[in-house]
């Protein structure tokens, strides 16, 4: 600021109207000091100014390097799921091959189950069938001795029917 502007950057202060020129030398002094304390108070504002927007890009430098190192670490979180993924791709073909495998084992194997459940129901019928034959066999051996009993027994009663009561 130059000294010639002094009265029109301090409005409080009216124009001195002095006679004098000692005490235009002193107000030319006095305006001096004013223009001076008003450049210092000026230049104090524009550091202060300054010193809190450097503090506010500190902050906000501090706050983008708390991101960067975030997003840093989730690049590296990202980074170990693409190896996992790799590692599962790469073992994939072999889990399919062996699902395969096993499908393929599981249906020999049904097949060979079948084959002998239809052998064991054949087995099974044959033998139900063979002990069926044999009970009714002796079922009616049975019947035929209870008939040959009967028949003996009503012969000799019928023949000596005294005798017969007697030997019961």
């Amino acid at each position: 600021m130059k000294r010639e502007d002094a009265p029109n950057a301090s409005p409080s202060r009216p124009w001195p109207l002095t006679s004098s020129p000692g005490e235009e030398t002193a107000a030319r002094e006095d305006a001096g000091d004013d223009d001076r304390l008003l450049l210092w108070e000026q230049t104090r504002q524009e550091l202060l100014s300054l010193e809190n927007e450097i503090a506010f890009n500190e902050a906000i430098i501090e706050e983008r390097e708390k991101d960067i190192k975030e997003i840093h670490y989730n690049v590296q979180q990202i980074h170990e799921i693409y190896q996992d993924l790799a590692v599962l791709l790469h073992d994939q073909p072999l889990s399919i091959d062996n699902i395969d495998k096993h499908i393929e084992e599981s249906a020999a194997s049904t097949c060979r189950a079948k084959e002998q459940l239809y052998k064991a129901s054949q087995c099974s019928r044959s033998r139900s069938s063979w002990v069926c034959w044999v009970l009714i066999i002796l079922v009616l051996v049975l019947v035929i001795l209870l008939l040959v009993l009967i028949l003996h027994r009503l012969l000799a009663w019928h023949d000596n029917p005294v005798q017969s009561l007697v030997n019961q």
